[in-house]
């Protein structure tokens, strides 16, 4: 058995393309298991509604020496908790790596705009027959991790793919299909504050010092910004608990393409200010402008800032 997940904080391109990959190997008659390591959005499980795809089971921890596929991330502090007592069969990517291997294995990355982008070449390559749902998920995954083209990420290849894809996922509307997509990510409810600074979170190295960075991506800002003094103080508790040097949450308008950072204290407003030139456009809060890409617009900026 292979066991197929990605990241502890899953996303939506993350979770699909474990199911799809999973479908694949389970097609060739490699036993494999999807699984996910944290509880998905609310944008994950309205995908998985609307193509009636099962949930993966959620597991913390695997049996010792039990086989894993890792998609959609390959850093140790991302990644199941007994990563080192696993066996690491395959990683399939499109993130930059950062993981100590001891072991050759087999490696999948390539610089597109979501994991579930290279899951479609790789069936495309094995002649491998795409459901009606799978076409969906794969479309799905990557609307979502390039925010419909919005994401400095996007490829031209990535487009081309949702072209080719879309008779057959039964999409009519792809705009109209994203929006509602993002939508179901926005409704956050009553939501615990520290939750939703956690659906998509990551904890980062600069200047040998750990840092949290938070992204919300939304198409109801307001709401956000309505809790506010909420997530100013769900900051300083998490930054204490976990001992982090600083943390902040980008807050991204999707429909808008802007992003408003809000930050726990001075130590962060200066590194906004001094990297991004951040303007302060309410206590804690920075506009950061076009800026909504964690991974190709925020951390590289970081990494120079402080030497990486």
């Amino acid at each position: 058995m292979k066991y197929i997940f990605g990241h502890t904080k899953p996303d939506t391109d993350s979770i699909l393309s474990a199911i799809l990959y999973s479908n694949y190997l389970n097609s060739k008659g490699e036993k494999s298991k999807a699984i996910k390591l944290g509880e998905i959005n609310n944008e994950t499980k309205f995908i998985l509604n609307k193509f009636n795809v099962k949930l993966p089971e959620t597991i913390k921890e695997l049996e010792k020496n039990s086989k894993v596929i890792l998609v959609d991330h390959n850093e140790e502090k991302q990644t199941i908790s007994n990563i080192n007592e696993l066996e690491i069969d395959t990683i399939i990517d499109h993130h930059r790596f950062n993981l100590k291997l001891e072991n050759p294995i087999n490696i999948r990355a390539e610089k597109l705009g979501s994991t579930c982008s290279i899951i479609y070449k790789i069936f495309q390559e094995q002649n491998y027959d795409i459901s009606e749902e799978e076409a969906g998920l794969i479309i799905s995954g990557i609307v979502s991790d390039t925010l419909y083209f919005r994401s400095p990420t996007t490829t031209e290849e990535d487009k081309k793919i949702v072209e080719e894809l879309k008779t057959k996922s039964g999409i009519k509307n792809i705009e109209k299909y994203s929006l509602e997509m993002f939508n179901a990510k926005s409704d956050l409810g009553d939501m615990e504050i520290e939750k939703i600074i956690k659906l998509d979170y990551k904890e980062f190295e600069f200047g040998g010092e750990k840092y949290g960075i938070g992204v919300i991506e939304t198409t109801n800002p307001e709401y956000i910004f309505k809790r506010k003094k909420e997530i100013v103080e769900a900051l300083s508790s998490i930054k204490k608990k976990e001992n982090l040097k600083g943390i902040l949450v980008s807050v991204i308008d999707i429909l808008n393409e802007h992003n408003k950072t809000i930050v726990a204290d001075e130590h962060e407003a200066e590194i906004l200010r001094a990297v991004f030139d951040g303007k302060e456009i309410e206590h804690n809060v920075y506009s950061l402008g076009p800026i909504i890409s964690r991974k190709k617009q925020i951390i590289p900026k970081l990494e120079k800032h402080f030497g990486r």
